[in-house]
């Protein structure tokens, strides 16, 4: 049997101590150095039209988030900060025009004053289970319908809330109306069926009143949230004998009790229905759960100036 001696225990010990402290190290950096990346806004001198429509933005978009599959550019003046967003994620779209989006300023990095802007709002976030027309017996959760969001969004009434920003109400209002406060927002789809999204907020709201060069030395918070849906309820007995055992006796309970209030439950089977109906399989397509998952992007932002 080969003897290690004390002084290459010692040494291998201290290996992997310093092994275990470099690791920490760079994992400490690595966190340091992305706390530190900071996104950069782009100045614009020219009008930027909140309708829906990207033509006014330079494509492709500077950012996208792989999580949440949001592609999004910022630009400012030195009166108006502005946020497009995109996806062509139909699932990402879905939770947008039903269970709403909001998007959020934090100037003091505090998250005391946050101002927010919801829009859309959150209408029919529940998922709904339909019967599978090839199979009677299975339902199957519903997936997104772009054609069908589309209509409904152009039917609806469009409405904003705020909350949060100075001189601005925190109440709804009409997409019309918005711009009453400076603060201005618009969906629309492109010809591709990718959802677009514009806001306008005025930095008075929210900041100053007016940008100044000094202010891009201060960067400022943003998040961008497109909110879960809510997942239907999963039957736990799917396909399950409502009945009971098929022989005699006692009728043992799930709960580990022979019957209600840990009674003898005294009926025997050929007093309850031999039969019942099946209940309904659940067909869950693949990454439905991940329609129960908010989209979150957050960023500190460096403003620019010209």
């Amino acid at each position: 049997m080969p003897v290690v001696s004390p002084l290459r225990t010692k040494e291998s010990k201290m290996n992997k101590r310093t092994i275990l402290l470099s690791l920490l190290i760079l994992a400490a950096t690595s966190f340091t150095y992305a706390q530190k990346m900071v996104l950069s806004s782009v100045w614009r001198d020219s009008v930027i039209a909140i309708d829906g429509n990207l033509a006014d933005w330079d494509q492709p978009f500077r950012y996208f988030d792989s999580k949440s599959k949001l592609q999004y550019s910022i630009v400012n003046d030195d009166k108006y900060i502005y946020i497009s967003v995109k996806t062509n994620d139909e699932k990402a779209e879905m939770k947008i025009m039903r269970a709403g989006m909001e998007v959020w300023f934090d100037v003091t990095g505090k998250k005391k004053d946050i101002a927010t802007v919801r829009f859309p709002i959150r209408t029919d976030s529940k998922l709904d289970m339909t019967t599978d027309p090839m199979a009677p017996e299975q339902q199957i959760v519903e997936r997104p319908d772009v054609k069908k969001m589309k209509v409904d969004w152009n039917e609806s009434t469009k409405e904003v809330h705020t909350q949060g920003f100075k001189n601005v109400p925190a109440k709804w209002f009409t997409e019309t109306d918005s711009g009453r406060y400076g603060i201005q927002v618009a969906v629309s789809w492109d010809r591709y069926d990718a959802m677009t999204y514009e806001l306008r907020v005025p930095f008075s709201a929210f900041y100053k009143d007016s940008l100044a060069a000094s202010d891009t030395l201060h960067p400022i918070s943003i998040g961008i949230k497109a909110n879960a849906m809510d997942l239907p309820m999963i039957p736990s007995n799917t396909g399950a004998d409502v009945t009971g055992p098929a022989g005699g006796g006692m009728n043992t309970m799930s709960n580990g009790m022979s019957g209600p209030g840990g009674m003898p439950n005294t009926m025997s089977n050929n007093q309850r229905p031999q039969t019942a109906s099946a209940q309904p399989t659940l067909a869950i397509p693949r990454g439905v759960a991940d329609m129960g998952i908010a989209l979150i992007v957050t960023m500190k932002l460096k403003l620019a100036y010209k």
